[in-house]
């Protein structure tokens, strides 16, 4: 975790600088209030600052904080206490969700106004432009600190929001892999039992007499058996990370219609509905035409 120390590194604040800000403490803090009242005028421009003051001992307060702050900021004794200072500034204002672009456009107001004060009160130019180093060294390491807080708050929502998001899909990932693996189990049950339907239907067509009858029921169990087969296989391969095919549905429905259309003609249905079975088909054969067209390799 980062320390006053390596900020101070990271921003060249040297010693002289610290005595530099101290020095300006004598210049600065006989316009504390004048600088407070005027800050406070400065934050009401703002709706979504000005809501925050809805009393004059509201006012007041804010105002005493932005003097404590004044005063904290030419100490001279910049160290980790300073730091942790500055930090309960930051979650403060996160806390009262207080608009990150606002905390800058308020350090730019304390720039130029510090800035003024100082060119007011030192003549020397030299000393004057020494003076205004250290200011803004100092001040930027305030706003750094104190956004550091939103950006350490966002990483948090997000990371906190990754983390569920991952979750979330892990978990309906793994329910979707179990619902396929119990659609296959199904598929598996389904199987065995059109075989022994297939097997009943061939055992019946030997004993009976009536072969075009006894034809017919097998051909369409032996479809039934043939849908089964088309869709465990499809299943199986989307298991093992295979496109999903949408022609096998086309084609299972085919299936099915063409042993509709072979039960239909075994009970001699009106010819209305044979035509309707068969518009179907021809409609479905169409559509599987022009799906397996599309899903040829160019």
């Amino acid at each position: 975790m980062i320390n006053m120390d390596d900020i101070k590194k990271h921003y060249s604040l040297t010693p002289e600088d610290q005595d530099n800000l101290q020095e300006m403490g004598s210049i600065i803090s006989p316009y504390a209030d004048r600088f407070a009242s005027d800050f406070y005028d400065h934050l009401t421009n703002f709706p979504e600052a000005a809501a925050f003051f809805h009393s004059q001992e509201a006012i007041e307060k804010r105002k005493q904080t932005i003097k404590e702050w004044l005063f904290l900021l030419f100490t001279g004794k910049y160290d980790n206490h300073y730091l942790a200072e500055l930090q309960h500034i930051g979650y403060t204002h996160v806390k009262k969700e207080i608009p990150i672009h606002l905390v800058s456009t308020s350090m730019n107001f304390k720039r130029e106004y510090l800035t003024n004060l100082l060119q007011k009160n030192v003549e020397d130019h030299s000393r004057f432009h020494e003076l205004l180093s250290s200011l803004e060294k100092i001040l930027d390491i305030n706003l750094d600190i104190m956004t550091s807080s939103y950006h350490e708050e966002e990483i948090k929502r997000i990371f906190l929001t990754k983390r569920m998001d991952n979750a979330l899909i892990v978990t309906a990932e793994r329910f979707a892999y179990g619902l396929n693996l119990i659609l296959v189990l199904a598929l598996i049950g389904l199987a065995l039992g059109s075989v022994i339907l297939f097997a009943s239907d061939i055992f019946n067509l030997v004993a009976s007499r009536d072969l075009e009858k006894g034809i017919l029921t097998s051909l369409g169990t032996l479809l039934v058996v043939w849908v089964i087969i088309e869709l465990m296989g499809t299943e199986i391969k989307y298991l093992r990370g295979e496109r999903f095919h949408i022609e096998v549905f086309v084609s299972v429905a085919l299936v099915a219609i063409i042993r509709e259309l072979l039960v239909s003609t075994l009970v001699h249905e009106s010819l209305q509905k044979l035509a309707v079975l068969l518009s179907a088909i021809l409609v479905l054969g169409i559509v599987y035409y022009l799906i397996s067209r599309t899903d040829l390799p160019r």
